[in-house]
């Protein structure tokens, strides 16, 4: 004989009501800017000493995190 009681109902897990606050649009604006800056100057440094391969994938990484600053 068992003395355990059901457990209660899980209710359906929801979002919180203010959003999730987190994503691209709860990273502030100035991170974007300098991270895609940062990526952009490093991106032509590498196609500048004839690393296509890895500045061209930096040029698109930067290109990127730059459409997050599009309102």
């Amino acid at each position: 004989m068992s003395d355990r009681q059901p457990s209660p109902r899980r209710s359906a897990a929801t979002p919180p009501v203010g959003g999730w606050g987190f994503g691209a649009a709860g990273i502030p604006t100035g991170f974007w800017v300098g991270l895609s800056a940062v990526l952009v100057v490093v991106a032509i440094v590498l196609l500048a000493v004839d690393y296509t391969g890895y500045g061209a994938l930096l040029l698109v990484l930067g290109l990127a995190a730059a459409v997050n600053l599009i309102p």
